[in-house]
């Protein structure tokens, strides 16, 4: 079991998915859209939000790095990629006031009843490209069998905790206030860069040796 179950992966794994997903800062997102809905819609809502960030998350750790072979794109690459689409994230979360302008539109867009839980409550709101792209590369650092186990259990972790938030969104809400959220937003978003640039650069050692391995040598 220990060979399946790598606890540093994991717990690094966690802690970037919990600082990408930031429960917390969509919890005022999640309620503006939902206003005027009865708990039982909401809490609908809620769940089919949930099931859809788990579902992409777990198709991203079994076969995503199939996908990029099927377009021919080699790790080191998307590492660098992914790196810098979590440094935007973490960027913007850290130079935002409240909300961005694109949030602010979305919750505007919501104000009618539809369907609205998986775009864009769950697609690009809660997951996006740069969850993706950090469980393609968490899952090809493990060897085959491990990202199963390892980066499955983070997800499950994760992706409750983002559950339970949206379920009792207006409560917690109510308790953290907004300042304690934008605070706890900075402090995600501080991790996030940091795996942003640790990301970046083995994506770029890695490239180097893939690609130009006499500069290797010659060291």
């Amino acid at each position: 079991m220990a060979e399946l179950f790598d606890q540093a992966v994991f717990l690094k794994f966690l802690a970037a998915l919990l600082a990408i997903f930031n429960p917390l800062y969509g919890i005022p997102i999640f309620l503006s859209m939902t206003e005027g809905y009865s708990p039982l819609e909401r809490k609908r809502v809620a769940m089919v939000v949930t099931a859809t960030v788990v579902i992409v998350s777990l198709i991203s750790v079994l076969i995503g790095e199939e996908i990029l072979a099927l377009f021919g794109i080699d790790i080191p690459s998307f590492r660098i990629a992914g790196g810098l689409i979590i440094l935007g994230v973490g960027m913007s979360m850290l130079n935002a006031s409240d909300r961005s302008e694109s949030d602010q539109k979305a919750v505007k867009d919501g104000a009618q009843k539809k369907n609205i839980a998986v775009v864009p409550l769950a697609i690009p709101l809660t997951i996006g490209p740069g969850t993706i792209a950090t469980t393609i590369v968490f899952a090809h650092s493990l060897p085959d069998g491990a990202e199963v186990v390892t980066l499955g259990a983070a997800v499950l972790i994760a992706c409750a905790i983002v559950g339970l938030g949206l379920l009792f969104a207006d409560p917690i809400s109510r308790f953290f206030g907004p300042t304690m959220i934008n605070v706890i937003t900075r402090v995600m978003a501080i991790i996030l860069v940091a795996v942003a640039v640790e990301m970046v650069l083995t994506g770029t050692f890695n490239a180097i040796d893939t690609h130009y391995p006499a500069l290797k040598g010659s060291e």
